[in-house]
């Protein structure tokens, strides 16, 4: 195993951790922080992080991450209110396969419908749409099977759905 830089590290899960910590705080620069706090830690535990490979290496980075997003909000309690929820910073690939064929009104909805999801069923959303990871990857990270991330992903859909067709009827 040839040992990682922290650049290569970074390189490889920045998405992932910025949208970990997004899922969980809502927060645009909650989550930058956090996202900079994980990589912080990373650097100090280079050494542990070169002993792994590199499906390790993004668990314990997100793990790092949620736990750090968790003990930020215990500190924080504050609600946030959907028209302070910056747009995402994301690359054209990350999005939403339908993000790009709505209007801005439209993609605040959806961000707010993701954002009323249960944790669980949001941040599996956010891993999966906003970082590009993959069922597996993600099953791996979250400690369960590849059959419960499909299973979460199939029913934030369905709740989605169910969000935003009473969106509608409200506007």
């Amino acid at each position: 195993m040839t040992p990682k830089s922290i650049e290569a590290i970074y390189r490889d899960n920045c998405k992932m951790v910025y949208w970990a910590a997004y899922s969980v705080l809502k927060r645009e620069s909650d989550a930058m922080d956090i996202a900079q706090s994980v990589f912080l830690r990373a650097i100090k535990n280079i050494d542990k992080l070169n002993k792994m490979e590199d499906g390790q290496v993004k668990a314990w980075l997100y793990r790092v991450a949620v736990n750090l997003c968790y003990d930020a909000g215990r500190r924080l309690k504050r609600e946030i209110p959907a028209e302070e929820l910056p747009e995402p910073n994301t690359d054209r690939e990350y999005e939403l396969p339908e993000a790009s064929a709505i209007s801005r009104d439209q993609r605040e909805r959806v961000k707010r419908a993701i954002d009323a999801l249960p944790d669980i069923y949001r941040e599996t959303v956010m891993l999966h749409y906003y970082s590009g990871m993959d069922y597996k990857t993600i099953a791996a990270m979250q400690g369960s099977t590849e059959g419960t991330v499909k299973s979460r992903i199939f029913r934030a859909k369905e709740r989605l759905y169910e969000l935003l067709k009473e969106g509608e009827k409200n506007d």
